[in-house]
This record gives C-alpha cells, structure tokens and sequence, in this order.
C-alpha cells in the first residue's frame, strides 16, 4: 500500500512540476507515456500536456484544463497538483519512480494471465515480462554542452576505457567494441568458428563478464570437450575415447576449475529459438555478453521460413535491436557463402560472402571472417581478418590451428621471420640500387693505341 502511494505522489509531483515551470516539459515527455501512470486523472493531464506541446500551444493551467475536455472538474484537481509540488527541482528523483511503478504493474498484469494461456502463450508472457523489466531510457539524449562535458571527464579520467577482450592480439588492439555493439563472426563450413568464438566467450568470462553461448547446433556436452581439450592439452580423439592416463587426469583437475570458476560462461541448448525467446532468455539470466551460434538458424516469429532473405534480415535487425535496447553485446556467428574461385583456388572471403542478407552487414559494428590458410588442407593454419570496424582499422592475422587439442592461437613473427623480412627487404633495395647505376654508367670503345688503354701492347 506505501509502494502505491509513493507511486501516485511521485505522478503528481511530475506532473505539478511540468505545470509550475515548462522547462521540465522536454525531459519529462522523453522519459514517461501515458500508459506510465496508473491514475486517470494524471493519464489525463499528462496526455492533455503532452497534446499542448505537440501542437505548439502555449502550457498554462487553464490551457491544460480545456485539453482534458473534463469540464470544470478537473480546476480543482489541476490546482492541488501545483499546491502539493513547491519546486521543479526533484522531478528527475520523480521519474524512476514512475517508470519503476510502471514496470511493476505491467509485470503484474501479464502474470496474471499466466494461467489462463497454453504453453506458446506462456512463453510469449514471459518475453513481455523480461521486456518490461528491461525496458532501457527511451530515445536518451544529449545536448551539445553535456555531450562536451562528459567527453572532457572521460578524458581526465585515468582509468583507462573498457573494451571487450577476445583473445586474439590483433582484434585486441583494434577493435573497440563495448556492451550495446553487434559483431558477427562468419565462416565457411567447418572452418573452426564455433572453436574460436568458444576461445573468446572463455576469454570475456575470464575478464568478469557474465557470458551466454545459445548454441543451436552443437550440444553442451560437445562444447565441454572441445573447451577441455584447449585448456588441458589433452587430445580430443582421447576424451571422446576415454583412453587416457593417470598424468593426464591432474590435467583435467586443473581444465575442470578453469570451466567452473576461473573463466565460466553459461552454455544454451537454444534449437528452434527466435530472437524473442534468446533475449528473454538473456535479460531473465542477466548475461552481458551473449554468442548465437549460428544466425541462420535462429527462427523469425511472422516471416515464412522459406523466405531465407527475409528470415535473415528479420533476425539481424532483431539481435541488433535487442543489443542496443539491453545494453547486451551480442556476437552472432554465421555461415558464409560458397567461395567463387579463380583459377581453380577459393577466393578469401569478404564482408559480401556473408549469406542470405546485407542486413548482417549493415547491423555489424564488428565483423571477424576465419577461414583456411591452405583451402586444399583443412589441418593447415587459419586467416583471421577484421573485415569491418566502425571505430578502427581493418587488418588481419594468421592463427595456428590445432585440431587434437582444439586450439587457435595467432601467430606472432618470430625472429627468424623478422631476419628473413628484413634480408629480403635489403635485397631488394640492393637490386633498385644496381639497376639505377647500371642507367646511369656510359661506355666507349678503347683503341689499341689509346694511352689509357691498359691492355695495349708495350
């Protein structure tokens, strides 16, 4: 009962500021809806001045009053507002409040219903449930002096920013993504995604992160061997067989802990899911940092499976809403077209071999591309490449791949590498050299007799 009163003064504190002092119009109307408050008589002077200043009408009691179109009976009403709030000043405290009442109450309606639904409609209750809940600022803004303000305190400020780590040095320096960001990870049919998004969810839940794999093709199981294998050094053929020794069982001890509490993340048997049933999944378990694995299977609730353009574009356009309305970073995986080949070679895929649908493409802010080194060897080491960043320079890597043990590391240049670059780099300005004197050298024919001669006889 205290919750609702404290809910019904702070609509009438927000509403008695908006009457007494018009600045607090704007932000009040970004922040709160109609449907936001639960008394009728504050739904209606809200709507009543929202009307006002959609039309561009000047906001005075008497204004208000006659928008509400209740007659005489709303003066008495209008006034006690503006007499219970003294001053404008709290009406960011009154906000939450309201919207936090709001959430509530919503959440309440829906489950109520619960029990009168078949299990689709459950499913689709507790969606709008998690969707409340979750409900981030509507259309926030900034002006132009707090947008500087807040770039000058970043700046003095000698923590340095944040960025999602992934494990890979390369993508480490140069992609700056943050939670709210898209990032695809796409390659062709057994090309080691899925290893390598498993090595970075690893990586983020290490770092502290609270990390979600909806996994809609490999099983739990699966991704626990590979993921022991990697961190154990023990080869997969050997788990899967369960031919091991007694040395390698203190590896396992020592792989098991990282898996439960050094670097945990939570695996999701997510087959047939929708985005719908992913974030809601997401948001009810709190997950900051969330693997789909991969976009082409996850269902579209209202588009025709056959229509694969529509199903993908739908599925991205709904991860890349659900990342930047949550404040979830979402790394969604894909398949990659056919490679065209030249020559008879595969040629290395771009940001165009992303299957179905630009709209991945466009949704990105991130993308990562693997594929084979050698396309003729499927042993042979992978190419990371950094095929979009918004925020950074494109580049690429070679990773060693290792597939008893499950493992992708990037290749870092050695010092004979280094040493051959560098010979290499030599001989060549050594040849650039020559062939510049060799234009620049002019000759004569010497006769036998010419003094200068010295081959002439004596």
């Amino acid at each position: 009962m205290l919750e609702l009163e404290l809910a019904l003064q702070a609509q009438q504190s927000v509403l008695g500021s908006m009457l007494i002092d018009e600045r607090c119009i704007p932000l009040v109307l970004s922040k709160l809806r109609p449907e936001d408050f639960s008394d009728g008589a504050c739904r209606s002077t809200f709507t009543a001045i929202r009307k006002l200043a959609r039309e561009g009408r000047p906001m005075d009691p008497v204004t208000v009053v006659d928008a509400m179109q209740g007659g005489d009976r709303y003066i008495a009403w209008v006034r006690e507002v503006m007499e219970v709030t003294p001053t404008s000043a709290n009406v960011g405290e009154y906000i939450p409040i309201v919207r936090k009442a709001a959430q509530c109450r919503r959440v309440m309606d829906l489950s109520e219903k619960l029990g009168d639904t078949d299990y689709d409609g459950k499913v689709a209750l507790v969606q709008q449930m998690a969707a409340a809940l979750s409900a981030a600022d509507r259309m926030p803004r900034m002006t132009g002096q707090e947008r500087s303000a807040d770039f000058y305190e970043r700046m003095k400020c000698e923590d340095k920013p944040k960025y999602l780590p992934w494990g890979v040095p390369t993508a480490d320096r140069c992609v700056y993504a943050e939670l709210g960001d898209m990032v695809l990870l796409g390659g062709y049919a057994s090309s080691g995604k899925t290893l390598l998004s498993i090595s970075m969810a690893q990586t983020q839940a290490k770092a502290g992160y609270r990390v979600g794999y909806y996994s809609l093709e490999t099983s739990p199981r699966k991704m626990t061997d590979r993921q022991i294998a990697a961190l154990s050094g023990v080869p997969l053929s050997k788990i899967k067989t369960r031919c091991f020794g007694e040395d390698e069982w203190g590896r396992f001890a020592q792989a098991v802990c990282d898996v439960s509490t050094t670097c945990p993340f939570d695996v999701i048997q997510a087959a047939g899911s929708t985005v719908g049933d992913i974030a809601a999944d997401a948001v009810g378990h709190g997950y900051q940092v969330i693997y789909v694995d991969y976009v082409q299977l996850v269902r579209a609730s209202g588009v025709r499976a056959s229509d694969r353009y529509a199903v993908v574009t739908a599925v991205s356009q709904g991860l890349k809403t659900f990342a930047q309305s949550s404040g979830t970073a979402v790394v969604a995986l894909a398949q990659l077209s056919r490679p065209p080949k030249e020559q008879g070679k595969p040629v290395p895929p771009s940001m165009h071999s992303f299957r179905e649908s630009g709209q991945l493409e466009q949704d990105a802010d991130a993308a990562f591309l693997v594929y084979l080194a050698n396309p003729d060897d499927s042993s042979s080491n992978r190419i990371f490449k950094i095929g979009k960043n918004k925020e950074g320079p494109r580049a690429q890597a070679e990773l060693v791949f290792r597939g008893d043990t499950q493992t992708m590391v990037e290749l870092e240049p050695g010092p004979d590498r280094s040493m051959a670059a560098e010979m290499s780099a030599q001989g060549r300005a050594i040849k650039q050299r020559n062939r510049a004197l060799a234009q620049q050298m002019k000759f004569r024919e010497m006769q036998g007799g010419d003094g200068e001669n010295p081959f002439a006889d004596d």
